[in-house]
C-alpha cells in the first residue's frame, strides 16, 4: 500500500502573509491617517469626438511631482454605459516628510487616457478635507465645472474648485492682470493663484518675497514648481562660480525653506539644472550644491545621491578655472611625459579611441582645424583610452599628421592601466578634449572642435586688442628726454598693475600681456626696456608666489638679468678667455678702436642667420671697429667646425673650463647678443643683427653720437 507523505508546504504560511500584510497596511494607515475622502465624476457627450472617452475606455489619474516627468498614478478607472467615470478614494493631509507621491494631497492631478491628458486640476488643501467634484463635456471639447454638483464638506478658499471656476478657467494658459488680481482676491493662498502668478510672468528672480513661493511644499506635487527655481537661478545664469554659489546658498538657506523633503528637492534641482547645463563652466554650481546639500543628506533620495556623487567624481577634479589634474603616461616610444611639459603655451589634451564612431568623425575634423592654425603656439596631448597597444600607433600614425609649426605634439597612452585618468577628467566616453591656458588652468572642458575654434580665436582677439591697447599707451611722444620716458612708462606699468589686481586671473593676464609686449617689442628702445625690467622685476619675480606658470616666471628671470647686466653706458668687464688654437687673449684689445661684440653658440639657429649679418658689416667696417667673436656653449670642437664652415675670419674666444667667468659679466644664456664697446669700454648700444650695419655706419661716418 502507498504511504502518504506530509506536504512540506507549511500549512500556515498563507495566514502568516495575510497577517503580515495587515500589520504592513495598519502601519500604513496610522503613518498616513486620512483626512477625507474625494469622489470625482466626468460625464462625457456619447458623440464625442474631442476627448476620445467612450463606454468601456480605462482613464487614469496621476500626481504631479518633480522627480517625474508624467507624474505617479494613483487611481483608475472604467467609463460605464453612460459614459461617466468615477474616481473615489482617500484625501491626506500633505507631509513632504514622508513620500506621499501616489497618494491624494494637495498638487497638481492629472486625468489621462492611453492616448493623452485629458485635463488637470489643482487642489490646495493642505491639511487634506473633502472633495465632491463633477465635470461635463462642453461640445468644444473642454471639460466645465459642473456647478451643481459641488457639495463640499469643508468649505475653504483654497478647494480645487475654485482654481477651475469658469471665468479664470478658459484663460488660465493666458491669463490677464485682472485674472490675476480677482485670484488673490478670492482665495490668495491657493495653488491657483500661484499658477496664475506664474503665467503671468509677475515673479521676478530678484524679489526676495518670492522666497516663500519655492518653499511652499505643495509646489513639490505640480508641473511648475520647479519652474519658480529656475526663474530665480536664470539672473545668474552667466555669472562666475563665486556669484552663482552665493546664489544657491541664498537659496536654500532662506529662513522659509525649512521642511527636509522640500529642502532636499530645491537642492536637486539646483544640481540638475546647473550639471545639465550648456554654460561653460555651470558645472561648479552642480558640485557646490552636491556637495553642501545632497552627498550626506538623508532627506535626499538614495538613488538622488548615488547621482550626485557620481557626478562630482567625474566633475571636480576639472572645473572650469581650475587647476587641471598633472597627467603623467607614456609615450608611443615608451617615455613618460607630462602635462607639466606643456606649461608655457596654450594646450589641449585629447582624448580619443581608435573604435570610437564619434572619434571617427571629431579627429578628421579636430586635424583640419590644426592644420589651418596660426596663431599662438600650441601644446597638443593626445591621450589614448584603449588598451591595444598596435591599434594606437597605427592610429597615431594614420591620424594625427599635420605639418604645423605651431604645434608641438605629444601622444600618451595608459595600454597598463596603470593611472587614474578615467576619474581624474571623467573620462566615460570619448572624445573629450579640454583647453588649457598657461598655467594648466581648465580654460574648455568637454569641447569639441568649433567650440575650441571659437575660444581659440576670441583668445587671439583679445590679444590682438590687448596689443593695440598697449601700442597706444607706450608710444612715444615728441622730443621727449629717454631718461623722462622712461619714468612715465614705469609709472603707467604701476596703473596696468593697480587695474588688474581686483583678481590673480586678471593680474596673471595682464602683466604677462604687458610684458611680453614690452620685451619683444621690435623696436627696442632703452625706454622699454628699461619697463620691462622695471615691471618684470616688481610685479612678476617679486610676486611668484602669485604665478603657477613657472616657466613663464623663469623665462622673465632671464629676460630681467639679460636687460640689468652689461647696461648701455656701463663698463665692459675685460676677461681673460683663449682663442682657437688655445692660446689666452683678453676680451677687450688695447687697440683704441670700437669694438663689436658678438655672443654665439654653434648649435643656435638664431645665431647662423645672424652671422650673415656679422660677416658683411665685418668686410665694410673691420679697419676701423675690432670684431670679437665669443662661443658661449660647452662643445668645442662644434664650435671649431662651426668657424670652419661660416668662414668667421674675425677673432673667435670662448671661455675655457669656464675660468674666466663669462656667465658672471655677460648675459649669454640666450643668444645671439651683440653689444657695440667704445674705445674706453663702455658700452655704447645693445644691437640686433639687423641693426648692426646701420649703427657702424653712424660711428664710422660720425654722423651722430649712439645712445
Amino acid at each position: 500500500m502507498p504511504t502518504c507523505r506530509k506536504s512540506s508546504v507549511n500549512p500556515y504560511k498563507g495566514l502568516i502573509l495575510t497577517a503580515l500584510l495587515l500589520l504592513f497596511y495598519s502601519a500604513y494607515c496610522m503613518a498616513q491617517k486620512p483626512a477625507g475622502t474625494y469622489r470625482l465624476t466626468l460625464v462625457f457627450l456619447k458623440d464625442s469626438s474631442q476627448l476620445f472617452a467612450r463606454p468601456s475606455d480605462k482613464l487614469y489619474l496621476y500626481k504631479a511631482n518633480w522627480n517625474s516627468l508624467f507624474g505617479t498614478l494613483i487611481d483608475s478607472t472604467v467609463v460605464d454605459r453612460k459614459n461617466r467615470a468615477r474616481f473615489s478614494g482617500k484625501v491626506f493631509a500633505l507631509d513632504t516628510r514622508i513620500n506621499q507621491d501616489s497618494v491624494f494631497t494637495a498638487g497638481e492631478f492629472y486625468v489621462k487616457n492611453q492616448r493623452s491628458v485629458l485635463f488637470s486640476f489643482l487642489y490646495s488643501p493642505m491639511d487634506g478635507g473633502y472633495l465632491k467634484e463633477t465635470f461635463l463635456e462642453s461640445s468644444d471639447g473642454n471639460l466645465r465645472w459642473h456647478r451643481k454638483g459641488f457639495k463640499p464638506h469643508k468649505a475653504t478658499d483654497q478647494d480645487m474648485y475654485q482654481s477651475y471656476s469658469p471665468e479664470i478657467r478658459d484663460r488660465i494658459w493666458n491669463p490677464s492682470l485682472r485674472d490675476l488680481m480677482q485670484a488673490e482676491k478670492k482665495f490668495p493662498n491657493s495653488l491657483v493663484t500661484k499658477f496664475l502668478k506664474f503665467y503671468s510672468k509677475q515673479l521676478s528672480a530678484s524679489d526676495p518675497s518670492q522666497l516663500p513661493e519655492i518653499a511652499d511644499e505643495r509646489l513639490y506635487y505640480t508641473s511648475f514648481g520647479k519652474q519658480y527655481i529656475d526663474i530665480f537661478l536664470d539672473k545668474f545664469k552667466l555669472s562666475n562660480e563665486k556669484v552663482r554659489n552665493m546664489a544657491i546658498d541664498y537659496l536654500m538657506e532662506n529662513r522659509y525653506l525649512t521642511d527636509p523633503r522640500m529642502k532636499a528637492a530645491v537642492a536637486m534641482e539646483c544640481f540638475r539644472r546647473y550639471s545639465s547645463s550648456i554654460v561653460m563652466g555651470a558645472e561648479s554650481g552642480a558640485v557646490h550644491a552636491a556637495e553642501k546639500y545632497i552627498l550626506g543628506n538623508e532627506a535626499v533620495a538614495e538613488k538622488d545621491r548615488a547621482e550626485a556623487a557620481y557626478y562630482v567624481t567625474l566633475n571636480k577634479g576639472t572645473l572650469f578655472g581650475s587647476k587641471a589634474p598633472e597627467l603623467s603616461l607614456k609615450d608611443t616610444a615608451g617615455t613618460l611625459r607630462s602635462t607639466k611639459d606643456m606649461m608655457g603655451a596654450y594646450s589641449i589634451i585629447y582624448f580619443y579611441s581608435d573604435d570610437c564612431n564619434y572619434c571617427k568623425v571629431e579627429t578628421p575634423r579636430f586635424m583640419e582645424f590644426i592644420d589651418s592654425y596660426d596663431q599662438a603656439p600650441l601644446n597638443i596631448m593626445t591621450v589614448y583610452t584603449g588598451t591595444d597597444s598596435k591599434a594606437w600607433k597605427e592610429y597615431v600614425k594614420e591620424s594625427f599628421r599635420t605639418i604645423n609649426p605651431l604645434v608641438n605634439w605629444i601622444h600618451v597612452a595608459d595600454i597598463e592601466r596603470e593611472s587614474r585618468f578615467p576619474v581624474d577628467y571623467g573620462v566615460a566616453s570619448t572624445p573629450k578634449m579640454f583647453l588649457l591656458d598657461e598655467s594648466l588652468r581648465i580654460r574648455g572642458r568637454g569641447i569639441l572642435t568649433p567650440t575650441l575654434s571659437k575660444i581659440l580665436e576670441d583668445e587671439g582677439e583679445n590679444s590682438k586688442k590687448a596689443y593695440e591697447y598697449l601700442s597706444t599707451i607706450f608710444s612715444p611722444s615728441g622730443d621727449i628726454p629717454e631718461d623722462e620716458l622712461t619714468k612715465t612708462w614705469k609709472s603707467l606699468a604701476d596703473r596696468i598693475y593697480q587695474g588688474s589686481n581686483s583678481s590673480d586671473d586678471n593680474y596673471r593676464r595682464l602683466m604677462r600681456q604687458t610684458f611680453m609686449y614690452l620685451y619683444f617689442n621690435e623696436k627696442q628702445t632703452a625706454p622699454l626696456r628699461e619697463t620691462a625690467a622695471y615691471l618684470g622685476q616688481r610685479y612678476i619675480l617679486d610676486m611668484a608666489d602669485r604665478w603657477e606658470d613657472t616657466v613663464f616666471v623663469e623665462s622673465v628671470r632671464s629676460a630681467v638679468n639679460s636687460i640689468n647686466m652689461n647696461r648701455v653706458g656701463s663698463k665692459a668687464e675685460n676677461l681673460h678667455l683663449y682663442d682657437v688654437a688655445g692660446n689666452p687673449s683678453d676680451l677687450l684689445p688695447f687697440d683704441k678702436k670700437y669694438k663689436l661684440l658678438f655672443f654665439y653658440r654653434s648649435n643656435c639657429g638664431v645665431c647662423s642667420q645672424t652671422v650673415g649679418e656679422i660677416m658683411s658689416a665685418f668686410r665694410k667696417y673691420s679697419r676701423k671697429v675690432t670684431f670679437i667673436g665669443i662661443h658661449a656653449g660647452a662643445n668645442v670642437a662644434g664650435w671649431k667646425k662651426f668657424i670652419i664652415s661660416n668662414n668667421l675670419e674675425f677673432i673667435q674666444l670662448y671661455d675655457k673650463d669656464n675660468l674666466a667667468g663669462l656667465e658672471k659679466y655677460y648675459y649669454v644664456e640666450s643668444v645671439p647678443q651683440i653689444l657695440l664697446v667704445g674705445p674706453d669700454d663702455m658700452i655704447v648700444a645693445r644691437l640686433e643683427g639687423s641693426q648692426v650695419d646701420s649703427a657702424l655706419d653712424a660711428i664710422v661716418s660720425e654722423k651722430s653720437k649712439l645712445k
